[in-house]
């Protein structure tokens, strides 16, 4: 029961949202209750079932679902490992803080607002839990629709629509390619279950073809160079909301697929490409990089640093290393939790100056010193300090890429030693010197905001001091057995 629980409880908090009146004022009082009761009972999900390296508590919905013509629908099972309850934690911790967040920003559609960080939980949990290489198309594409219409209807300047259809038409598009992949496998194998799929032989020469339709559709999702164009000009465009579940979440759910189904499912396939997809990595490391150095815009930085560092992420899953694998996960967890702060503080910046070029501001430190310390705090996690998580997991993947070649390592260095420069000069030029002419004097941070970042920062140090709360599970976990 404790699946159902996880679900049933965001499905009956968008019942009580949609019995409020349109304006009541309680609407995010009680939609904030709502995500932290589901965060209170992850939290003892978790401790009471902290040693989860299996997929466990399976679910089966067949009752609910009729066959169809193409697809056995009987393989709706929703299950947790070592692996997904990660993902789905941090998936209901970032719930709250969108909430938190956005009490001033979202002056209209409130309930609707609500509503759909609600669907997008019960999807998020349903991805990172469904054991059904069909489903998890399904749900993968599914949460496309409540990020549109937030950037949509909540975005924050006029080219708002041009970015929701960019990021929407962008992602599903190169998706089809997948699909494509799912009905073949479907066709040769007769079934799209998961654990089915592990213990079949899929023929190489056909491996080959269903790993590229897998590989381009989530790798736009991560993005990869050079399937990222949409992510900077959703990233602008989106609300605090949609930024946090975009860096957050979203661009996870293609590195999650990478883990899950490329490796296990066309091991042949993944050995043979490996080479290339390094390659493309390492490119996206540098160039994410070299490009995020050249913006004037602070949450077009941020989002183009995620380039970056999702180049690593890629580079560790195709080392086929433990080492590599466990820093991968390490890694998403990591930048989830960093790049939410950071793009907090953008808003924060930008409610009260409503501008976010850099060249605007100088000396923020003399009237807003409480941001100034947490932004510190973000950065240095950003840049992989130690005693951060972001560290640990740097470490995982630079050790995994000692495998290839001296050559690949210094180029991965060259990328974190630009991602030191730029996060640190873009520091100093806002918070220190003398105060900027173009500011007027602004209050610091007020408690909802301090509220929202305190417990990214919390995590990103405790998870930094001891990271075996994730390693352990995640080592002994289902997949890595298989992998390695």
């Amino acid at each position: 029961m404790y699946i159902i629980f996880l679900l049933l409880i965001p499905f009956l908090s968008i019942l009580n949202i949609l019995f409020l009146k349109r304006n009541s004022s309680n609407i995010f009082n009680i939609s904030l209750s709502w995500s932290l009761i589901l965060l209170l009972y992850y939290i003892v999900f978790f401790v009471l079932n902290y040693r989860i390296f299996n997929f466990q508590f399976s679910i089966d919905f067949n009752w609910l679902l009729i066959n169809s013509i193409f697809v056995n629908w009987n393989n709706f099972i929703l299950s947790v490992d070592g692996i997904s309850i990660f993902f789905i934690g941090l998936s209901i911790l970032l719930i709250p803080i969108c909430i938190l967040i956005s009490l001033r920003s979202i002056k209209y559609f409130k309930k609707e607002f609500n509503i759909l960080l609600f669907i997008s939980v019960i999807l998020l949990i349903g991805v990172f839990s469904i054991l059904d290489v069909l489903w998890f198309y399904i749900l993968f594409e599914s949460i496309l629709i409540p990020v549109f219409i937030m950037i949509g209807i909540w975005g924050y300047r006029e080219e708002k629509i041009k970015a929701a259809f960019y990021f929407f038409f962008y992602t599903l598009i190169g998706s089809l390619l997948m699909l494509i992949s799912i009905f073949k496998l479907y066709s040769l194998i007769g079934t799209t279950n998961y654990e089915n799929l592990l213990i079949i032989k899929i023929p190489y020469d056909i491996q080959f073809w269903l790993f590229i339709g897998f590989f381009i559709g989530l790798a736009v999702k991560i993005p990869m160079v050079p399937f990222h164009i949409w992510l900077p000009q959703a990233h602008v465009e989106a609300p605090i909301a949609g930024s946090i579940l975009l860096a957050g979440i979203l661009l996870k759910l293609g590195g999650y697929g990478l883990i899950r189904f490329c490796y296990p499912i066309f091991p042949s396939a993944s050995q043979f490409y490996y080479p290339l997809i390094i390659i493309i990595s390492i490119i996206a490391i540098v160039y994410g990089a070299l490009t995020t150095c050249r913006q004037i815009d602070i949450k077009r930085l941020i989002a183009y640093s995620s380039v970056s560092h999702m180049g690593l992420v890629t580079v560790g899953i195709f080392s086929h290393s433990i080492e590599g694998l466990t820093g991968s996960i390490l890694m998403m967890i990591a930048h989830g939790l960093s790049s939410s702060g950071l793009f907090i503080i953008t808003s924060i910046i930008y409610f009260r100056f409503h501008s976010r070029i850099i060249k605007y501001f100088r000396g923020l430190t003399i009237t807003m010193p409480i941001l100034s310390i947490i932004t510190f705090i973000l950065i240095l996690a950003n840049i992989s300090f130690p005693l951060t998580l972001n560290f640990i997991a740097e470490l995982f993947l630079i050790i995994s890429a000692f495998k290839f070649s001296l050559f690949i390592i210094l180029l991965i260095l060259l990328g974190v030693f630009i991602n030191l420069i730029y996060s640190l000069w873009v520091y100093n030029r806002i918070f220190f010197g003398s105060n900027s002419i173009h500011l007027k004097f602004s209050r610091d941070i007020v408690n909802f905001e301090f509220q929202s970042l305190l417990p990214l920062i919390i995590f990103i140090i405790i998870l930094g001091i001891y990271p075996n709360i994730l390693i352990n599970p995640i080592t002994f976990s289902s997949y890595i057995n298989i992998s390695i």
